[in-house]
């Protein structure tokens, strides 16, 4: 039995941990009708079902990737924000991210395979522009991603504090197989870019227990062609070229071990558009960022127990040509630079299933980080030719151990006991984590618990020589404020943020018929946040300045649900096999700071409509509703005007986009893909007469836009 065929050992207690670190089951995962049979590895240390599993928890499949492939290959944020508590984070140059709970797209742990994949936010040129972190991975070797709402701290450590999306790559069978897929994204205004998409993938044995899997993509958005729109930071996109390539060599030892090794690389190449406001990606100059990962992994089978051990690297490298130097607030010439960060991490577990009055199943695990970042234009653009702030280097080493027990109180209720404690530059921190699932019936599960999160400081904010620049919507508001810009200062005493969770709720399952209602409140203290320092007597910049300091906090509660009805479950008809409705929606009861201020861009209602038509076994349809609730916009001065000032806040108003989409299996082996995102042209700007300066209306919202894809299989 080698461990990657070891079903038989669910049953004896020793599989599960096998996969704790996203070591994925042989088989793909539909999450159809019955949920008995669909396995998660991200909600605890070892793998378990999903409607038990000590988490709240959804699986977005490959079949549902699939689906709806004109969207996913390109963003898979607009797929993730359908699971109930996931919105897309927003950033003003229209890169995205995703949000859980109300919490910034920061809180969210992102894993490939149970392994971080690292985070290019430290190399950023503005405190507003910000690259894709989660759209590296070419869709074809996406097996199903995991979504896990609320925080994992106590399991994963820092970074986990509002979530985890865990993306669970395919495994190679017996035999060779592989796909590609080539996509195009139409707008109907001819004056948006278009996009173009490759993605593919191919793995297969290569015998004496080896296997190899190769996969590849490439995705190019052409850059608006003019202004349309006065969007408060320009509505002419950038586009962007983006193409990755990935390999994993495993080797099965023996029946019982397994090594593998993989890499996977990338490249972000930005393309400069129109915009009204040139100055801003002047300053910025045209980036191009580079990503490398690097990875070793063991898994072992053994008598009393199983466990697994990775080493791995990310980097990050962004090169940005033609930034301007700035002296005197006049331009007086350009450079080319190069800004890095790169992270290294060794962690791993031992999974030991006993009995000792209950049954048992007890993980011990620790990590080792090394971060590192060089950013030496952290300011956007010198001040003054001739000086500069601090230093633009900076490495923190952390450390951290776990504990999480697996407790049987009864055949059909699970106790799942946690901690986890981490040593870090800033201040050391426990985790702790309760949580009770309960299978009151066949059909009806109950679960809930208590965990506590926290997020260390980045090196960004914890230096004095990292400074952000804002040119004026951040620092608005500020009493002694009179214009100019102002740039915030890191700060080497920022504590880390922590937070108290709980949650409660309860999942019904019944032939086809789903239902879930899920009841969450956290509190969250230490928030890291600018407080005033004022202008610099000398300072030739003749910016204000601010200060990274740990002053606001932070409450987020709500309640979140999914619906699943199968309308029509059996053939009546040979245009009609099957019709059902998914549902999901998201209510925050409360979203905002401690002076009341709304979190930015959390609707206070969101929901997501699905109707699915089976119209034979090779033609599918289905028709989508989305509705973003009352919203505050970027950058918003409701911060501000909580300090005294009369600034208003920027309020996005509520609205639906609608979809529509159209899969037909043409043979065995290939596959068509058709559908018209926002459906009606809405557009939330033209809502708002008093203009985006002044209202949540200043981030662009794809107007209508057509998509087509192929997909050829063997």
């Amino acid at each position: 039995m080698s461990v990657r065929n070891v079903k038989p050992l669910v049953k004896a207690g020793l599989l599960t941990p096998l996969l704790g670190l996203g070591f994925p089951a042989g088989a793909e995962t539909e999450v159809q009708g019955n949920n008995d049979d669909v396995m998660v590895v991200t909600a605890s240390a070892i793998e378990q079902r999903l409607k038990s599993a000590p988490a709240s928890i959804s699986v977005i499949t490959a079949e549902d990737l699939e689906k709806d492939v004109g969207k996913s290959a390109t963003d898979l944020a607009d797929v993730l924000e359908r699971v109930a508590g996931v919105t897309k984070a927003i950033g003003t140059d229209v890169s995205s991210g995703v949000q859980i709970r109300g919490m910034p797209a920061s809180y969210t742990l992102l894993l490939v395979d149970g392994k971080r994949i690292g985070s290019s936010n430290g190399l950023k040129s503005t405190q507003q522009n910000y690259f894709d972190d989660i759209n590296w991975i070419p869709l074809e070797s996406i097996e199903r991603i995991e979504v896990v709402r609320g925080p994992m701290s106590s399991l994963y450590g820092s970074d986990a504090m509002g979530g985890v999306v865990n993306i669970i790559t395919k495994k190679n069978g017996k035999k060779w197989s592989g796909a590609l897929t080539v996509g195009t994204r139409q707008p109907e205004e001819s004056s948006r870019g278009d996009t173009t998409t490759y993605t593919g993938s191919i793995g297969g044995p290569l015998g004496y227990g080896f296997d190899l899997r190769l996969n590849g993509s490439w995705n190019k958005r052409d850059a608006d062609r003019t202004d349309t729109g006065s969007l408060r930071w320009g509505s002419g996109r950038e586009g962007k070229k983006v193409y990755s390539y990935g390999a994993e060599l495993g080797w099965d030892i023996n029946d019982n071990h397994r090594i593998s090794v993989s890499t996977l690389q990338g490249t972000e190449q930005g393309i400069q558009g129109s915009t009204n406001d040139g100055e801003l990606v002047g300053l910025r100059g045209v980036s191009r960022l580079e990503r490398e990962n690097y990875s070793v992994d063991y898994r072992g089978l053994f008598d009393i127990g199983s466990a697994k051990l990775a080493a791995y690297e990310n980097k990050y490298k962004n090169s940005a040509s033609n930034v301007p130097i700035v002296s005197n607030g006049v331009a007086v010439g350009s450079e080319d630079t190069k800004l890095w960060g790169k992270e290294k991490i060794i962690e791993g577990d031992f999974n030991l299933p006993f009995e000792f009055i209950l049954p048992h199943s007890l993980t011990i695990g620790g990590q080792w980080k090394k971060e590192e970042l060089n950013n030496p234009r952290s300011i956007g653009s010198n001040p003054d030719a001739s000086s500069t702030y601090g230093s633009h280097y900076g490495s923190t080493i952390s450390k951290g151990i776990f504990v999480e027990d697996q407790i049987n109180l009864l055949d059909e209720l699970t106790l799942t006991l946690g901690v986890r404690r981490d040593f870090t530059d800033y201040g050391n921190n426990t985790t702790p984590r309760a949580y009770l699932a309960w299978e009151a019936t066949e059909y009806l599960t109950l679960k809930g618990g208590y965990s506590e999160g926290f997020k260390a400081p980045t090196i960004r904010q914890a230096s004095l020589g990292f400074i952000e620049e804002s040119k004026g919507a951040g620092c608005n508001g500020y009493a002694d404020y009179t214009g100019g810009g102002c740039y915030t200062v890191g700060n080497s005493n920022l504590k880390a943020e922590k937070s108290e969770n709980w949650e409660i709720g309860a999942l019904f399952d019944y032939e086809g018929w789903g239902a879930g209602l899920t009841f969450f409140d956290s509190r969250f203290k230490d928030k890291i946040s600018s407080s005033p320092i004022g202008y610099i007597p000398g300072d030739t910049s003749g910016r204000y300045w601010l200060e990274r300091v740990n002053l606001d906090s932070a409450r987020t509660q709500g309640v979140e649900g999914s619906l699943t009805v199968p309308i029509i479950s059996e053939p009546v008809a040979p245009w009609l096999n099957k019709l059902s409705l998914t549902n999901t929606f998201t209510r925050m009861i409360k979203a905002e700071d401690s002076q009341g201020v709304m979190l930015v861009t959390t609707p206070k209602l969101a929901t997501y409509s699905s109707l699915d038509w089976q119209v034979n076994d090779d033609i599918s349809a289905s028709f989508t509703a989305q509705y973003y609730g009352k919203m505050l916009g970027l950058n918003s001065k409701a911060d501000q005007a909580s300090r005294g000032s009369t600034a208003t806040a920027r309020i996005r108003n509520s609205y639906f986009i609608y979809g529509l989409s159209g899969q037909f299996k043409a043979t065995k082996n290939l596959k068509f893909n058709a559908g018209i995102d926002n459906l009606f042209d809405k557009d939330p700007v033209t809502d708002n007469p008093s203009g985006s300066a002044s209202s949540g209306n200043n981030y662009y919202i794809p107007g209508r836009t057509f998509y087509a894809s192929m997909t050829a299989s063997f």
